[in-house]
């Protein structure tokens, strides 16, 4: 017994920490993974799910069923409602419509980012609406449309992120590696006069998925997340993120990366903060491909996958 503990302390020297990805039990509609969910926001205590195809509805959750089934004991499947999202029909209006990406709740507001593909070229845009309180539907106008420049070409690639920052809305793209990218600006978009300025991003290598709501620290979390398959694609340079630390068991067998890391606003700029990245336990079947992110209060962050290898949402605890 002694042996196995000085063992297990020097393997945890050799390697840093990882966490494990609790998945929540979820039945219906939403299990399919064709609905490739894309994205996520609180509104009041209700998650939104953001499925990336035009089907007219989003997909709701109440928290407290969230809370109850981090619990030990509450493995009961959850079935999330589904919600009336009425849109224009994207795919007339816009060329290369390819889906819905991010989607931020302000009060009865939301701002969702659309991709789409024209002719071979990445093209962004925001749309933006409201939320009925009393019946949860989600309504956006045909003219409530802006297209949003991309700061490099990359195939599949855009603004997968929307935070909501002083009342405007801050776009993250989604590539923004030393190889890529030598000045990383981020979009910000105002509400009030549909125009558009910029905000200093530091070089992160990989892709940005998603942010949780900034806090009253000026802080949120967002998905790191690597498929060896995207090397040629995304071009990876040094990879600065862990610093000194370590990286997990998992990570230190395998080209793969998934982890969550904290960032910070501080004079009109997003860097990295103090606070250590949480690196996942890698799954040794397939990498899963994070696109959403939510906090769940101080208990931890809620992650989701779009459909690869299928429709996952996952519990990450605060150590």
């Amino acid at each position: 017994m002694h042996h196995l503990i000085v063992i297990l302390i020097l393997l945890s020297q050799l390697f840093g920490q990882e966490t494990k990805v609790e998945e929540i039990n979820l039945s219906g509609l939403i299990t399919d993974r064709d609905q490739e969910i894309s994205g996520m926001d609180w509104y009041q205590d209700k998650l939104f799910l953001l499925p990336e195809n035009l089907g007219g509805f989003l997909f709701m959750i109440p928290k407290i069923e969230i809370l109850n089934s981090i619990k030990p004991n509450g493995k009961v499947p959850i079935a999330p409602k589904k919600t009336r999202f009425k849109t224009p029909d994207y795919k007339s209006l816009i060329n290369g419509f390819d889906g819905f990406e991010a989607i931020a709740f302000n009060g009865n507001k939301v701002f969702i980012s659309i991709e789409a593909e024209h002719n071979g070229q990445m093209n962004s845009y925001i749309i933006w609406g409201d939320i009925d309180p009393s019946t949860l539907d989600v309504s956006i106008d045909k003219d409530h449309l802006k297209w949003v420049d991309t700061p490099i070409q990359l195939s599949n690639i855009s603004y997968e992120s929307l935070l909501i920052y002083r009342n405007d809305v801050l776009m993250l793209y989604e590539a923004n590696g030393s190889n890529l990218q030598q000045d990383v600006r981020q979009v910000v978009f105002s509400p009030l006069n549909k125009s558009i300025t910029h905000m200093g991003f530091t070089n992160v290598e990989y892709r940005i998925t998603d942010a949780s709501k900034i806090d009253a620290s000026n802080k949120f979390w967002s998905i790191n997340y690597f498929w060896p398959g995207d090397k040629k694609l995304l071009k990876p340079g040094r990879d600065g993120i862990l610093g000194e630390v370590r990286a997990g068991r998992s990570h230190s067998n395998s080209d793969a990366v998934e982890r969550l890391i904290e960032f910070e606003i501080k004079n009109d700029k997003i860097t990295t903060s103090d606070q250590e990245p949480i690196q996942l336990v890698l799954d040794e079947e397939a990498s899963r491909n994070w696109e959403s992110i939510v906090r769940l209060d101080d208990k931890g962050l809620l992650i989701a996958t779009d459909k690869y290898p299928k429709m996952i949402l996952g519990f990450v605890p605060f150590k």
